[in-house]
């Protein structure tokens, strides 16, 4: 072959993989149209900074909370920007949900089960109610929020470490390191799994300092069938492994402000609330400030794992920046861009469940929780919390998906709060977010692995 004929082929080729690359991740080609229609409800513009002295221009478009917050000056000024990009799910996402059409329906126990057998299914990719009818289906609240369980885990397995820091009223007091690991049976691109024990995920989070608490270790396992978690904890204090209850997962977490069931905006079971959706709205979408110009591209390593950039700008928290003129607990290098927002409304079955009546904030377009406002069983104002979700791009897929860069927990009644750093670079650490290790398989979340890490 010649020379010519030969670069000629090159370039064919690199075309027709750029192109098929492109055509899987795809846009809706009038989400720009839809961005600048939301920013005309708003009366907002790219470059705005709202402060505390003009509070009343985002009134309404952030829950009460916040709003305070912005009002007292505990949160910086608001920094209104755009996206630049579509920040939704690619089409293979989108295709693979039109196929789940009549293919799923909720059981006497509201748990997600096939239509044609009535057993709880062994792998959903997509979502698995696209053709939702918010206005009729009396099942509505319950089935997007399956859509939400489903929409934001498309990594198969993931792996992030953390830091918490624990935010008194005189500022910094301590802090936590940890990993978070985990491997889902449901929306992985490698296909359905061996799946023997019928699980949903297994997730590890385990801690690594300070030293009094390092070594312990806590192990879920999800059921498919939709039943309680088989919950285990490491105690590094008494070299054993206690089983716990599932309804353990709301109580505060290694004695910080978050629960368990926090992460992720919602890491619970789905069918352990009652939901109804309040309204649809548009507010104001809290991430990075670099977020809306670009996504979060991971890179691919030698083993396939894919993986965030080393040098990518990770949250920044008051108490670590010197001069800060707010709250020690208030995100400092953060954008606000106006979007459509669900407001749904999940209030307990269990009552040993510590939450009452729990407010999320839910962001149309991506399905991530961006607030959620927890009231106590009395009725009276607990917590709020703010993420910072992302979007990122790994191959020929994208998406908001698990592993947002941080997010903060203020508990308004012990006026206390705390923050979590899980992007960026902190105190010489590394925090990333990976999915697909090969290193993560099922046969390291068992009982006999979590004695194991925890030495």
């Amino acid at each position: 072959m010649s020379g010519k004929k030969l670069l000629a082929l090159v370039v064919i080729v690199g075309l027709m993989v750029a192109f098929s690359i492109q055509s899987a991740i795809a846009s809706d080609p009038k989400w720009q149209e839809k961005q600048q229609a939301i920013f005309e409800k708003t009366g907002l513009k790219p470059g705005d900074v709202i402060d505390k002295s003009d509070w009343q221009k985002v009134d309404g478009l952030l829950p009460e909370l916040v709003i305070r917050w912005l009002k007292n000056g505990e949160i910086g000024p608001l920094k209104i920007a755009e996206f630049k990009y579509d920040a939704e799910a690619d089409d293979e996402w989108i295709n693979a949900s039109r196929k789940n059409a009549g293919k799923y329906k909720l059981d006497a126990k509201i748990n997600l089960v096939d239509k044609a057998t009535g057993k709880p299914a062994l792998w959903v990719y997509g979502m698995p109610f696209p053709n939702l009818d918010m206005k009729n289906d009396p099942d509505a609240s319950t089935k997007y929020m399956y859509n939400q369980l489903v929409s934001i885990r498309r990594m198969g397995s993931c792996r992030q470490p953390f830091q918490l820091g624990w935010i008194g009223p005189g500022g910094f007091e301590r802090d936590l390191d940890g990993f978070w690991e985990r491997y889902y049976y449901w929306s992985r691109p490698d296909g359905q799994q061996k799946n023997p024990s019928k699980r949903r995920y297994m997730d590890i989070t385990r801690v690594v300092k300070p030293y009094d608490v390092a070594g312990t270790a806590q192990l879920t396992l999800r059921r498919l069938d939709g039943s309680e978690d088989e919950l285990y904890v490491y105690i590094p204090a008494i070299r054993r492994v206690k089983k716990m209850s599932g309804a353990n997962r709301s109580d505060p977490y290694m004695g910080c402000d978050a629960s368990v069931d926090d992460g992720d905006g919602w890491a619970g079971l789905t069918r352990s609330m009652k939901w109804t959706i309040i309204e649809e709205k548009v507010g104001l979408f809290h991430t990075l400030d670099w977020v809306p110009e670009h996504t979060d591209k991971m890179k691919r390593l030698p083993n396939g794992t894919w993986r965030t950039p080393a040098d990518e700008d990770g949250v920044r928290f008051g108490w670590t920046e010197k001069g800060w003129g707010h709250a020690p607990w208030a995100p400092v290098n953060v954008a606000w861009v106006p979007r459509e927002f669900i407001l749904i409304e999940g209030m307990p079955l269990d009552p040993y469940y510590n939450y009452g009546r729990t407010l999320y904030w839910i962001d149309k377009g991506s399905y991530w929780i961006n607030y959620k406002t927890i009231w106590d069983k009395a009725g009276e104002l607990w917590k709020g919390i703010m993420y910072l979700p992302r979007c990122m791009e790994w191959g020929d897929k994208r998406g908001v998906q698990v592993g947002v860069a941080g997010y903060t927990i203020w508990d308004e009644k012990m006026s206390h709060a705390t923050t979590v750093i899980s992007s960026g670079r902190h105190k010489g650490r590394e925090y990333y977010m990976e999915f697909m290790n090969p290193k993560l398989n099922p046969r390291m979340f068992t009982v006999e692995k979590l004695r194991m890490l925890s030495k």
